[in-house]
């Protein structure tokens, strides 16, 4: 028999948070599932502590990569491509969850809603200096995330995907395995470091129906070796072109939009380039299906008019 829930554990030199993230894995109130650990070629000692693990009953495969595959979400593939349950639960090596979290998720998920997710707490690397995520979708009225809901996902993706990624990461997050396309993997999702989840997010959401619990159930570990981090100039530009990537995607495929968070996207952008470097090729990498290329010039011409004369 199979079993209800794959929990698929990618590690990549997350050592110091192992134990603590296997722990509240196999230690969840419903006992239901396989756990699948794969290891990206760690250097940090990783695999030591794994192989303790890959002995419990529960774990199903232990894979390690002779070589880093050089993106998370080729591990999320290999994961979802050995499971065996019928939902899917991608928890992060370097995160760690309350044991009731997969019970919470279940309840939902047997009324028939195809995701659910969980509120949120962003901690430190020693678990500790808790913040809610709530102040993060304050800028929606209401801020729906004050409560549990349930909604359809084309509207989820509408009013609120399309704008930021409100799903924090995915250790808080339950899916159903049967809404998964092997055709989400490919090369621009497979190619990002910044919104591959966000991307995915989206098209999971895309004709399916989403369950959220405002309880927090979930916690983000913030630490020094995170790729989110966007403290170079060469970071922050690559972050809005994964973003441009993300939604060209989605307009392609989907046919949905949101042209304040397009106008937004092109702003930033300007705002990371001198004058002369819209004569560069890699300064139209930005630019949408929907806009010429003639119209982000003069667009980009036209603020830095604007900002250098202004009194």
């Amino acid at each position: 028999m199979n079993p209800k829930v794959s929990i698929i554990v990618p590690n990549y030199n997350h050592a110091p948070y192992l134990q603590e993230r296997l722990d509240t894995v196999f230690n969840q109130t419903i006992q239901d599932f396989e756990v699948i650990l794969l290891d990206d070629a760690s250097t940090d000692g990783s695999q030591d502590i794994l192989k303790n693990y890959a002995k419990h009953p529960k774990v199903s495969h232990y894979i390690v990569n002779a070589e880093n595959s050089g993106s998370p979400f080729k591990q999320w593939q290999k994961g979802m491509a050995l499971a065996k349950g019928e939902y899917i639960w991608i928890a992060e090596s370097d995160d760690y969850c309350e044991v009731t979290f997969l019970e919470s998720t279940l309840r939902y998920l047997s009324q028939g809603h195809a995701i659910c997710y969980t509120q949120t707490l962003d901690v430190n690397s020693y678990g500790s200096d808790l913040k809610s995520r709530l102040p993060y979708t304050a800028q929606f009225e209401p801020n729906i995330w004050e409560n549990h809901f349930v909604m359809d996902g084309t509207v989820f993706n509408t009013n609120y995907l399309l704008v930021k990624n409100v799903i924090p990461n995915a250790s808080a997050v339950v899916f159903r395995r049967d809404i998964v396309k092997n055709s989400y993997f490919n090369k621009y999702l497979l190619k990002m470091t910044m919104c591959g989840d966000w991307l995915f997010w989206i098209r999971l959401c895309a004709n399916n129906s989403i369950a959220f619990v405002s309880e927090p159930l979930n916690y983000f570990r913030y630490h020094d070796t995170m790729s989110r981090r966007h403290n170079t100039l060469q970071k922050q530009r690559l972050r809005l072109e994964e973003e441009a990537v993300l939604r060209r995607e989605v307009f392609r495929n989907l046919g949905i939009q949101n042209k304040q968070q397009e106008t937004l996207l092109y702003k930033k952008w300007f705002a990371l380039h001198g004058f002369f470097e819209v004569f560069t090729k890699r300064f139209y990498s930005i630019k949408l299906s929907h806009t010429l290329r003639s119209t982000l010039f003069l667009m980009f011409v036209s603020l830095k008019l604007k900002n250098r004369f202004r009194f």
